[in-house]
């Protein structure tokens, strides 16, 4: 039987927007990344999380994969010779965008392609967040090379916000892995990521977002801003890690903030949201690269409240 908590407010959802349409103008976000058939990540979960926080994504894959890399094997078609088509396209259709998001690229000359992007559609208004994926668990990825990390390091650069891993962030700042988490169950582990946080943003305008920091069980994502004090966003650690939780991280904070909410509140938002899916996930058995059941909290982004 289907939850009528649930399906009175995904009613009342669909009252709220229907009443709305027209009146309020949605805002756009360009969305650059790969489509996974299976994974539940990249643009699958960009499009759904920003769809139901009433933001309008148009996706722009740099890559179409059978399923996401994680998985023992994979095929995929680069698309990169086709990117430059849609901004070609979009601008003579004369759209326009709040936001621009980009994640996974599949080679050096998709990040130059999203630099020629930034800077054709980029306005004084226009939020700017990369997800520098470059890898996870101490590594970069198998796919990605020196040069091509360097480069997506400029890019995050260029962004307003940008929401690495722990992986990410200490290639991000040359700092050793290894080094770094030697500090994970001590008391200083947060404030060693706390001033190397703080000293990137001294040399970067941006807001920050480290996700995936794990210490005494527990699972934080820190975020920082030039200014205020660090704040850590906890909630407790279940599983070795999911495919697509850093995409629904990273999407529901772009819809957060154009929709007015802070950069904390947007990362809580996010955090309550995947940890409510993933206790959902592994009620049952459950293969880590399928990612987690999201679908059915979809609504609870919506902010409609009440019941």
């Amino acid at each position: 039987m289907y939850n009528q908590t649930v399906l009175k407010k995904q009613i009342k959802y669909l009252i709220v927007c229907s009443t709305l349409c027209g009146v309020i103008s949605i805002k756009r976000v360009a969305v650059i990344n790969d489509l996974s058939g299976f994974g539940k990540c990249s643009l699958t979960a960009a499009i759904s999380v920003l769809s139901v926080m009433g933001v309008e994504p148009c996706p722009m894959p740099t890559a179409v994969l059978t399923n996401q890399t994680g998985y023992k094997d994979f095929r995929s078609v680069d698309m990169t010779d086709a990117m430059p088509n849609y901004a070609e396209m979009w601008q003579m259709l004369g759209k326009n965008f709040d936001a621009i998001y980009s994640g996974f690229v599949s080679g050096e000359r998709q990040i130059d392609i999203i630099f020629e992007f930034i800077g054709r559609f980029r306005t004084k208004d226009t939020l700017i967040l990369v997800d520098p994926v470059m890898g996870d668990n101490g590594s970069s990825y198998a796919t990605y090379t020196k040069s091509i990390c360097d480069k997506i390091c400029s890019l995050a650069k260029s962004a307003d916000v940008i929401t690495p891993n722990l992986t990410e962030f200490c290639i991000l700042t040359d700092t050793d892995y290894e080094s770094l988490i030697a500090f994970e169950k001590g008391d200083l582990y947060l404030e060693k990521i706390s001033d190397l946080a703080m000293s990137y943003l001294r040399k970067n305008d941006q807001q920050l977002v480290i996700t995936g920091i794990n210490t005494d069980n527990k699972l934080y994502n820190g975020v920082f801003s030039k200014g205020k004090q660090p704040s850590f966003i906890g909630a407790e650690q279940y599983g070795n890690g999911f495919s697509g939780t850093g995409d629904l991280m990273a999407s529901i904070i772009c819809g957060s903030l154009l929709n007015g909410l802070d950069l904390v509140g947007a990362v809580k938002k996010a955090s309550e949201f995947i940890e409510k899916s993933v206790i959902d996930t592994i009620q049952s058995p459950y293969d880590r690269n399928d990612g987690i059941n999201y679908e059915k909290y979809l609504y609870t982004l919506a902010d409609i409240g009440g019941e």
